[in-house]
């Protein structure tokens, strides 16, 4: 017996123009034009019989019956999702495929200079990484663990600790302050970079230190640290950075570090992870490892890297 179902797709439609109040709104969300949502959701209508929405100048309003079959779907989709991302977690399970988010920056720079020795022991666990800047939702997005950046590790995951960023003080070698200068004078010669999502590191290190910035100039502001090192490199002023961003730079003499005082960001990263993935074997795999490069060396450089003298 052949089942009435209307398309997916159909129903997608209609269930974020209904959310949305918005054929427009809801297009963006699917990747579609508002036209395109209009005819699936005048589609779905013409296969239902009814009228979903009552369409006023502006707005989409639910009709009653809209409603009611709004109430009765929802569940339906929901389901269909979960069991999509279940599906794909069982076959990642059978061939070890693992998901991980990560920040792009702690990901690029701390842990991808590393992965190469987890290829080389695991060659039969594949990883498939993500980068995320705003925390990790594992029901929406599916992962089975993620790189968290936070005083405390997210509420309601599994966490293990990784490791403290510290933040160190960095400038093109062409602008290294004289010898035996105090730290207070001699960072009145550069211009200070802040960072648009970390507006308060500079007085956070200053404070630590015991200085305060009367006197100081703040350069340019940036939203990636990318733009501030570069920078930073060209002469244009002093960037304050986690370690493991710069420990390449540092070590080739692209930076230098003028002054011996690194200080802690009160930011710690975690692998967190749900108890629904807690005991994947992969996942366990990837775990001992991560902890343990996380354990060897300092929290920022990679246990080869010949990194400069200080001056």
């Amino acid at each position: 017996m052949r089942r009435k179902l209307p398309s997916i797709m159909a129903l997608q439609a209609f269930e974020a123009s209904a959310r949305l109040q918005s054929f427009t709104e809801a297009g963006r969300e699917c990747f579609l034009t508002s036209g395109a949502i209009s005819r699936q959701v005048r589609i779905l209508e013409m296969e239902l019989g009814i009228v979903l929405f009552q369409r006023q100048p502006g707005r989409l309003v639910l009709s009653r019956a809209g409603a009611t079959y709004l109430e009765e779907i929802r569940e339906a989709l929901i389901g269909i999702e979960q069991a999509g991302l279940r599906i794909a977690r069982q076959d990642g399970e059978e061939g070890r495929l693992l998901s991980v988010a990560t920040p792009p920056g702690f990901g690029a720079r701390w842990l991808m200079p590393r992965y190469p020795d987890f290829a080389t022991q695991h060659p039969d666990i594949p990883i498939r990484f993500y980068t995320r800047t705003e925390p990790v939702d594992f029901d929406k997005h599916g992962c089975d663990a993620a790189i968290y950046c936070g005083a405390t590790p997210t509420a309601g995951a599994q966490s293990d600790w990784l490791t403290s960023e510290e933040q160190v003080a960095v400038c093109s070698p062409s602008m290294r302050p004289l010898e035996g200068m105090a730290v207070g004078e001699a960072l009145k010669r550069y211009k200070l970079f802040p960072h648009m999502d970390r507006p308060a590191a500079w007085d956070e290190w200053l404070e630590e230190l015991g200085l305060d910035e009367a006197g100081l100039q703040r350069g340019p502001v940036f939203e990636q640290m990318h733009m501030m090192i570069g920078a930073a490199m060209s002469g244009l002023g002093m960037a304050l950075v986690p370690r493991y961003m710069v420990n390449h730079e540092l070590a080739a003499g692209l930076l230098i570090e003028p002054f011996a005082q690194p200080v802690s960001n009160r930011c710690d990263y975690w692998l967190i992870y749900p108890a629904s993935t807690g005991r994947m074997p992969s996942l366990q795999i990837f775990r001992t490892w991560l902890l343990s490069q996380a354990r060897t060396g300092t929290a920022g450089a990679l246990p080869h890297e010949a990194v400069l003298p200080r001056p």
